[in-house]
């Protein structure tokens, strides 16, 4: 794995608020916008680099004010090991830092991210389709037009509304979409008695896997329910701490595990973890968080570069969000065609901030430089 060697010696940042099309709703709330902070930072030979901050609060991720604070307060420390020692919106600044510096790197030496992480990444990842909770003639409708464009797997989520709504929805999408693959999505909502009821009712209609049954700390109860549902389980929110996420691998307390690079901290923690994860026969999906296109060019990345350790076995990603939002802050915003994402050729992430969008996103100024 790749150490940059191009060091910022100035940074900046900027806070925004992206609009979301329609109200998203799943087990750990509504969601309207995203809140995201922009990092731009410059290397001593003039490169600049782009990363993305945005924590989701509802997750226990920190909000952008926390983010703005740890920035305030380190500045160019950011991207030094051991600044960042814990707190809220420390893995979303984590992950951002990563990017600059990955960003920053790919641009100086021409060279895409995923080519910086891997010998041999993918050129284009499957992504699957996203559904937000809602009547089942609602989840039918973003269904077929998700088959429609392309998606060959659709992820409900499901932990919102009683067992009996939640089954109506799931086996209503299964009627109109036979040949899908459906995932679904508890985001922690049940307790274990609540989640093996749920995995009983849900068995029927061909479920490909449920992501995080239980709440985050409750390994436990992931394990015992791993141990004997019909229906394969996912480690998605567990995964945010560093010791849940350990315990999940070595315990084999889940068959999938869920990464998202925004939570846990970067491109380069989640890449590791997720080949300690392939090398112990898990199944290894990358999601972004809703982020702007920044975000979700880091989680292609991460997937590019993951591709090539299991070749023959490609799994649908979670990298759709983007279609969920109303408005961007890049020129050329990533989002699939047919089902699938396309890893940008350009050096470093590959995309690039569009400022007058920027500007109308942004809910403060850019931060003054701080330099070296």
């Amino acid at each position: 794995m790749t150490t940059p060697s191009s060091h910022p010696v100035a940074l900046r940042w900027r806070p925004f608020r992206l609009p979301l099309r329609a109200r998203f709703e799943a087990a750990h709330g509504q969601t309207a916008f995203r809140d995201g902070v922009l990092l731009e930072a410059r290397d001593a030979h003039g490169h600049t680099g782009i990363g993305e901050a945005s924590p989701y609060p509802s997750l226990g991720g920190g909000t952008v004010d926390d983010v703005l604070g740890l920035l305030a307060r380190h500045g160019l420390a950011i991207f030094e090991d051991g600044v960042l020692l814990g707190g809220s919106g420390v893995e979303a600044l984590r992950c951002a830092a990563d990017a600059v510096l990955l960003d920053l790197e790919g641009r100086a030496t021409g060279q895409s991210v995923a080519a910086l992480l891997s010998q041999v990444p993918v050129a284009s990842v499957a992504a699957n389709a996203v559904i937000g909770a809602g009547t089942p003639d609602e989840a039918v409708a973003y269904a077929l037009d998700a088959v429609r464009a392309g998606y060959s797997v659709l992820k409900l989520k499901v932990g919102v509304a009683p067992l009996a709504d939640e089954v109506a929805r799931i086996e209503a999408v299964r009627a109109a979409c036979p040949d899908a693959a459906i995932r679904l999505d508890a985001n922690g909502a049940w307790d274990e008695a609540s989640a093996r009821a749920a995995i009983e009712a849900f068995a029927s209609s061909r479920i490909e896997w449920l992501e995080q049954p239980v709440p985050p700390h409750d390994i436990e109860a992931l394990a015992r329910l791993h141990a004997t549902s019909s229906i394969r389980l996912a480690a998605d929110e567990s995964l945010s701490d560093p010791a849940f996420r350990e315990r999940v691998l070595t315990e084999g307390a889940a068959s999938v595990v869920v990464l998202k690079p925004m939570m846990l901290g970067g491109i380069r923690v989640a890449l590791d973890f997720g080949r300690r994860a392939l090398d112990r026969g898990m199944t290894v999906v990358v999601t972004t968080t809703f982020d702007s296109s920044i975000g979700t060019a880091v989680a292609l990345h991460l997937t590019a570069a993951l591709g090539d350790i299991a070749p023959g076995t490609e799994v649908a990603h979670g990298l759709s969000t983007g279609e969920h939002l109303a408005a961007d802050i890049v020129t050329q915003p990533l989002l699939p065609l047919s089902g699938r994402l396309f890893v940008p050729l350009a050096a470093g992430l590959g995309v690039e901030v569009n400022e007058a969008a920027l500007d109308r996103l942004a809910i403060a100024p850019w931060s003054d430089w701080v330099r070296a």
